[in-house]
């Protein structure tokens, strides 16, 4: 994958191997989905882009992408396993500080300021959707397709699979949703040039937050969702 960045390539093609590129194009202001039959090199110099930094984004997706593939060979189980220790300790981990920031933020600037509430709003409703989110998958979910993945009978309230993945899907709607409110919020997590340092730290952990839910809805949604589903009589 690494050895096809390269600035004579479309943009279009990229995103079509990887949705992940997208989110370096639209950091650097960079046209994939109607410019998507643009050479790199001429949406790089459309979006005054430079040209060597773009490279390096994409080549840490790509990077990044080898280790997904790896994910893709693994057991349901050991998914499972993989997304509960790496992605939901994660958000569990990042969304007090979060909280943290965004109540610090509309302490020291809420009056002033007046995209500070909307965005401290945002990052409590989008907390308060991930959480019980997480419960959900890790007490009714994950146990039944562990049990499908083993051969083992288990108790189900909720008829087929399909019932829950349906659900589980609806709920990541719903967060990138609220994704893309923040980021119209933020100016794509850009921080003002009169941002104090926890407001600068605020829009960079929710960068770095929305890259680890991308990356974890990406694996439930199209990896195992769709391969547990296969189990089900």
């Amino acid at each position: 994958m690494a050895s096809d960045i390269q600035l004579s390539r479309r943009v279009g093609d990229f995103v079509a191997e990887d949705f992940r590129y997208a989110h370096v194009f639209t950091h650097f202001g960079i046209d994939f989905c109607c410019g998507g039959g643009r050479m790199l090199d001429a949406a790089c110099t459309r979006a005054n882009a430079n040209p060597s930094e773009v490279l390096q984004a994409l080549q840490h997706i790509g990077e990044t992408g080898q280790k997904q593939d790896k994910l893709t060979r693994l057991s349901l189980p050991a998914l499972i396993d993989h997304i509960e220790s790496t992605h939901h300790q994660y958000i569990r981990r990042t969304a007090p500080l979060l909280l943290e920031y965004a109540d610090k933020m509309v302490r020291a600037h809420g009056e002033k300021y007046t995209e500070i509430k909307p965005i401290a709003g945002w990052i409590k409703a989008l907390i308060a959707d991930l959480l019980p989110h997480l419960q959900k998958e890790e007490m009714i979910l994950f146990p039944a397709i562990r049990a499908l993945s083993n051969h083992e009978a288990y108790e189900s309230c909720f008829g087929t699979l399909q019932h829950p993945v349906n659900a589980m899907e609806y709920e990541h709607e719903e967060a990138g949703q609220i994704l893309e409110k923040l980021r119209g919020l933020t100016n794509n997590y850009q921080p003002p040039a009169y941002a104090c340092t926890t407001w600068k730290v605020c829009y960079a952990t929710l960068a770095e937050f929305e890259q680890d839910l991308f990356s974890h809805i990406h694996l439930e949604n199209n990896v195992l969702f769709p391969k547990a589903l296969k189990l089900e009589p």
